[in-house]
């Protein structure tokens, strides 16, 4: 079949969030440009998300730009289905240029310095040549399931995030959940609190309250400039991967809160016995815990010094410190020692649920300059690349430690959209 080709100034990548942010800002700037999205606009947000969930963020820092809602920016726990809503009429309003059922399957450089999209549509393949090409393809294309998954047997029912819908969709049984990052304890409690009998695989992933002082913490990470922290300022490489921090969509979630519910806390997942029937665990369950308190401790401590700098009204003017109950220890915790290996038989665990995160799929990217820069996990490491033209939204650090959630697209839109050619 014929490729159709098109010629237009800027093509962006992906219709998530960061997509969608950078279409407000290119339609501000009067430049011509198309979304496209290999599925729906927001498909991840649609479709991999369980029936419970709930934004983690206030609205204030949950909006798409240019959204118009008449709600409170303090708004938090919306309902991902209210949340939608929202969203699209925010869509539907500013008519963003977005090609659903569009899939990138190539990137390349054409002789004349401009880009060739190779696009797949159900109505045959189209070839973009562009001046400009904005790759917001967003981090959470391929599930990240361990290879120790091929060993547990069929007897034994697997689901993920994404194929995870509600406790009740769930073989009778006790569950382990592995991944102790922000999906992993949220899930841990559903489904704790629907009555299941709960293991939950830790992992190191920081604490974080979710109010300090009568407010959401995103709120106070913006008033104090963590959230817009420059990539220069970036002192540990390793927070580049950081998991999403341990808490609630609207209430704290801790390791003790976890225990206090009946989940039973087990070290990081080693791997599977070769027949499938031990999961084998690390001896690092106060490690994890310990790591996840001193995040929490220290956001804490920036706040306080920030407030300690500020004049007597400013000082004044916020409620007093009062400890998030969910964070009180539990000290079975440290009495007893977990397991460094679970019978799933003996245990009556008959679901498994991979909470183990997502990895980006760039398969589609054949510039050769443009992925030597990528990372050793394969990650972009600036919105700028090599190649003049050819730039990355939507992920960790870029420019800013909120470069890779809605908190942060606003600031390197305007950036990209300055450097256009």
């Amino acid at each position: 079949m014929k490729k159709e080709t098109h010629h237009i100034d800027t093509v962006v990548i992906g219709a998530g969030q960061a997509g969608l942010c950078m279409s407000y800002v290119l339609q501000g700037a009067g430049r011509e440009h198309i979304v496209l999205e290999q599925a729906r606009a927001l498909e991840q947000w649609r479709s991999a998300r369980w029936d419970t969930f709930r934004i983690n963020s206030p609205l204030a820092f949950s909006r798409l730009m240019g959204q118009r809602d008449g709600l409170p920016d303090r708004q938090r726990g919306l309902s991902l289905r209210t949340m939608l809503g929202l969203w699209d009429d925010c869509i539907a309003e500013r008519a963003f240029p977005i090609h659903e059922q569009s899939k990138v399957v190539a990137v390349e450089q054409a002789p004349d310095a401009r880009f060739r999209v190779h696009v797949e549509r159900e109505a045959g393949p189209h070839v973009y040549l562009a001046r400009n090409v904005i790759a917001a393809p967003g981090n959470y294309q391929r599930p990240r399931i361990p290879a120790c998954a091929g060993q547990i047997g069929p007897q034994i029912e697997q689901r993920r995030v994404g194929t995870y819908t509600n406790p009740s969709a769930l073989r009778e049984g006790s569950v382990l959940v592995v991944g102790g990052g922000q999906t992993g304890v949220q899930l841990s409690e559903e489904l704790a609190q629907a009555g299941r009998r709960v293991y939950l695989a830790t992992s190191m992933v920081k604490g974080t309250p979710r109010s300090h002082r009568g407010e959401d913490i995103m709120f106070w990470l913006d008033r104090t400039g963590l959230l817009a922290t420059p990539k220069e300022e970036l002192i540990d490489p390793g927070e580049r991967q950081d998991r999403l921090p341990i808490v609630g969509s609207d209430h704290p979630i801790s390791h003790h809160s976890l225990a206090r519910m009946g989940v039973t806390l087990l070290g990081t997942l080693r791997g599977m016995s070769a027949n499938g029937e031990l999961a084998l665990f690390d001896n690092n369950l106060d490690e994890n815990m310990r790591f996840a308190q001193t995040g929490y401790d220290e956001l804490i401590g920036q706040i306080e010094e920030w407030i300690a700098r500020q004049d007597d009204a400013v000082r004044l003017s916020f409620a007093a410190p009062v400890a998030e109950p969910e964070w009180r220890p539990h000290p079975p915790l440290s009495a007893l020692a977990p397991p460094a290996e679970l019978n799933l038989r003996q245990a009556g665990i008959h679901t498994v649920i991979w909470a183990t995160g997502w990895r980006a799929d760039l398969s589609w990217l054949l510039i050769d300059d443009v992925v030597r820069a990528l990372d050793t996990h394969g990650l972009p490491q600036a919105c700028d690349t090599p190649v003049d033209g050819f730039f990355w939204l939507g992920f960790p650090w870029l420019r800013t430690r909120t470069s890779g959630n809605g908190a942060g697209f606003h600031l390197d839109a305007p950036y990209i959209a300055s450097r256009l050619r």
